[in-house]
């Protein structure tokens, strides 16, 4: 609509905000309504957004603003929906197999996403907008009905802390990332690479047309070369489980994820940028899995809640990184924007493992 690379990487600036504007009151929300109910409420109104698309542009109304209205209000649902549907998997399956459920979920995550990638390109290029909202629209009333569903399952364990007020909530939840080393390195890296790595994906149309010359079947295609990495990442994150701990895959997903960005962004040839897109997915469900699993597992019930609401923050923290990869993209081009910013984050991950590594070996 806009032919703006920087008027693209605002969709995702938008929803950053919502996750920055809301990520911290997440746990705080799960806790005090519920998480089953959380993720009911938080459901219904992303399906209302993606309604309210479908119908503006049935009736020749659909504007840019009112796109990027939808991408915050969808940020901020999702915002609030992510840490409960997470911090509800202990309470139904325990900690023994968290691990386990987490590696299930992201699979069946990528399969998902890449279908949904593939399938959202050739929707745009064979039909038009209106098939790509109809079926966001299905999609998310079928995923409301079946949480309805499910919500009358009967979940053993619950850690509500209604007692606390918002802010007591917040601050507690601070300290006790503060005084977990392990947890505030993952916490630190999430938004490095939030900040650095993932406002890449926000370009990924303007790869795809501009810098390949390939279209709509060509963004499905490196979509779903991304996705189809992660789908073959967590049968390597499993069989890693067997030989490194959590905190080492976790490494090497975050590293992976950021070589194989710099290397696609110089990428001379669309085959090799395919190959590399898949290498950034392999990373990126090793640093995905691992990043939940270890908040999961490391910290105690009543906190699990406000721990995994830090990676909605941490993923709102990278709102500055959507602006400048956008005004860069916009001045000296994709490939030099996306290229140094991952150097930069390579650079940086890599430092704090080390410390941390040091850390830990001194430690008695």
């Amino acid at each position: 609509m806009t032919d703006s690379a920087l008027a693209v990487t605002l969709l995702t600036f938008w929803r950053r905000a919502a996750q920055l504007a809301f990520g911290g009151f997440a746990g705080f929300i799960g806790d005090r309504l519920g998480r089953r109910t959380t993720l009911i409420l938080s459901q219904v109104v992303i399906f209302a957004a993606c309604l309210s698309l479908l119908l503006l542009f049935e009736g020749d109304r659909l504007s840019a603003w009112q796109i990027t209205a939808a991408a915050f209000i969808i940020g901020a649902a999702w915002t609030v929906d992510a840490p409960a549907r997470a911090a509800l998997v202990p309470d139904l399956l325990g900690r023994r197999l968290t691990a386990d459920a987490m590696l299930l979920e992201s699979l069946t995550h990528s399969v998902l996403l890449g279908t949904g990638a593939f399938m959202a390109g050739w929707l745009l290029e064979y039909f038009d907008a209106s098939a790509g909202f109809g079926s966001l629209t299905t999609l998310t009333g079928l995923n409301l009905l079946l949480l309805i569903w499910l919500g009358r399952v009967q979940v053993p364990q619950t850690t509500p802390v209604a007692s606390e007020g918002v802010w007591r909530s917040i601050g507690g939840g601070v300290s006790y990332l503060r005084g977990n080393s392990r947890l505030m390195t993952v916490v630190v890296i999430s938004a490095l690479i939030n900040t650095l790595v993932f406002p890449a994906l926000s370009l990924m149309p303007v790869f795809a047309r501009d810098v390949f010359e390939r279209g709509a079947i060509g963004l499905g295609i490196l979509s779903g070369s991304f996705s189809f990495g992660s789908f073959v990442g967590l049968f390597l994150t499993q069989r890693l489980r067997r030989h490194m701990s959590f905190h080492s895959i976790f490494a090497f997903g975050s590293l992976l994820q950021c070589v194989a960005w710099v290397l696609f962004a110089l990428s001379p040839l669309f085959g090799l940028a395919m190959l590399l897109q898949f290498l950034a997915g392999v990373g990126q469900a090793s640093f995905y899995t691992m990043r939940s699993v270890i908040l999961l597992t490391s910290s105690s019930n009543e906190m699990r809640g406000r721990a995994m609401s830090t990676v909605a923050l941490s993923q709102g923290v990278g709102l500055p990184g959507e602006l400048v990869t956008g005004s860069l993209a916009e001045t000296v081009g994709p490939r030099f924007a996306v290229s140094v910013q991952g150097t930069l984050a390579a650079a940086t991950a890599l430092a704090i493992f080390w410390k941390a590594k040091t850390r830990q070996s001194s430690s008695p």
